[in-house]
């Protein structure tokens, strides 16, 4: 009997739990990035309508994504990314230290090589930082105008088709709490097998057609789509284990009823 147990205890504790992370692939881009199941693909109407109201065109900014934490808020009142991209052929080294020079004189200091990786340092205000293992160039700056005061980590990554560019944004208040999620999200880049990228049930894939806007009311911020996907991975880690938990009560009730008979 306590064999029994023990064994069932143990398929509990090691069984393969579903993947607590969301897979967004950029075809046009050729990358995916992995991030939070409390996170979501914003859709393309939402953040047409945000960029309206921001008086902010198509031509100015042309954006292949935006990631966002989930609520009952519009998705720019939480933690968001814009995804974007420059493709080009490869950058060579010669080309990456220009795109470095340039930002530091844009940004009036050098630019610093070290980790961003979380815990690793703390980004300073306009200071730019190159990591040179995941080739990215990273920026914190502060955006205020009179329509907005966030925080911005900008974060540029080089890699074989140009460069991935990601602005990350939060209020002051959430920012500390976040950047090591973004920092997560630009880490779990990668180019390799697209379509292999990501289980189907959580399989999104950026599709720059439905960027088109069309007539929207600017005050007109639902909230996030509940996706085609169902229940988010965490609702299904639980699920999971209430059922072995059901299960294991189960054989234990039938093996002792056959030792009582």
């Amino acid at each position: 009997m306590k064999h029994l147990i023990r064994v069932i205890l143990l398929i509990i504790m090691s069984a393969p739990l579903l993947s607590a992370e969301e897979t967004l692939v950029n075809w046009n881009a050729g990358y995916y990035v992995t991030y939070p199941d409390d996170w979501y693909h914003v859709p393309y109407r939402d953040v047409n309508i945000f960029l309206t109201s921001q008086r902010v065109s198509r031509l100015e900014f042309d954006y292949d994504a935006v990631l966002a934490r989930k609520s009952d808020k519009p998705f720019h009142e939480e933690p968001y990314i814009f995804l974007s991209s420059i493709l080009t052929d490869e950058l060579n080294r010669g080309q990456i230290d220009s795109v470095l020079d340039f930002v530091s004189n844009e940004y009036g200091h050098d630019y610093i090589e070290a980790s961003v990786t979380p815990g690793d340092r703390k980004l300073e205000l306009d200071r730019p930082i190159y990591d040179r293992s995941l080739n990215v160039l990273a920026i914190k700056d502060r955006v205020t105008s009179e329509f907005t005061d966030k925080m911005l980590l900008e974060i540029r990554k080089f890699y074989e088709n140009g460069m991935a560019i990601f602005l990350c944004y939060s209020s002051k208040d959430d920012y500390n709490e976040v950047q090591p999620i973004f920092i997560d999200i630009i880490a779990s880049f990668s180019t390799k097998d697209l379509d292999k990228a990501a289980p189907k049930d959580s399989f999104e894939i950026v599709d720059l057609s439905e960027r088109e806007s069309g007539s929207y009311e600017e005050n007109d911020f639902p909230g996030p789509r509940q996706s085609g996907k169902g229940m988010s991975s965490t609702t299904k880690r639980i699920i999971f284990i209430f059922l072995l938990v059901v299960i294991t009560v189960g054989v234990i009730r039938v093996f002792v009823f056959k030792k009582r008979k």
